[in-house]
């Protein structure tokens, strides 16, 4: 089993500090600090996690649509948020169609120097099953990390409510 939001946390770090290379337009917020906003549409979004309503492994591919902000503090680290809608056709081990998920998906990095920092995933939205019932369905993750990016503390938790 893989973690909620694992592969998830991976692509969506990536793809934002990529865009603090990119040449955007970016306004001043404090000396020696960069605001950089930049809107995504249809990116992929992979998911794998344990249904929580059901105990079974899922996974899909979805796509996000959204908005991504850094605050980009040089020496100092960066800051990241990001706030995107998204779906998902969910399969479990067999590919055997379980049900689309639709849901909110919020998104916060912190990264000071010395690789020390925070990182929290939240994700919440109603899971329509295939049977054509409907559970609401959240995933959480959040990490903190010590100086030199070891991790010090996490919590994974994916619950249902109405099933």
């Amino acid at each position: 089993m893989r973690r909620p939001g694992t592969l998830l946390a991976a692509a969506v770090v990536a793809a934002a500090l990529s865009l603090v290379a990119l040449v955007v337009p970016a306004t001043a917020v404090g000396a020696d600090a960069e605001q950089i906003v930049e809107t995504v549409t249809d990116e992929p979004a992979p998911w794998d996690f344990d249904d929580p309503c059901t105990g079974d492994a899922v996974h899909g591919d979805g796509l996000e649509s959204g908005v991504v902000r850094i605050t980009e503090l040089g020496d100092r680290g960066h800051h990241l948020r990001l706030n995107v809608r998204g779906v998902v056709d969910l399969y479990d081990s067999d590919d055997n169609f379980v049900g689309t998920w639709t849901y909110q998906l919020r998104v916060g990095d912190q990264f000071p120097p010395d690789g020390q920092g925070a990182f929290l995933i939240i994700a919440v939205g109603p899971l329509e099953y295939a049977d054509g019932h409907t559970a609401i369905v959240q995933v959480q993750e959040h990490r903190v990390f010590d100086k030199g990016d070891t991790l010090k503390r996490e919590f994974l938790k994916a619950t249902c409510g109405g099933r």
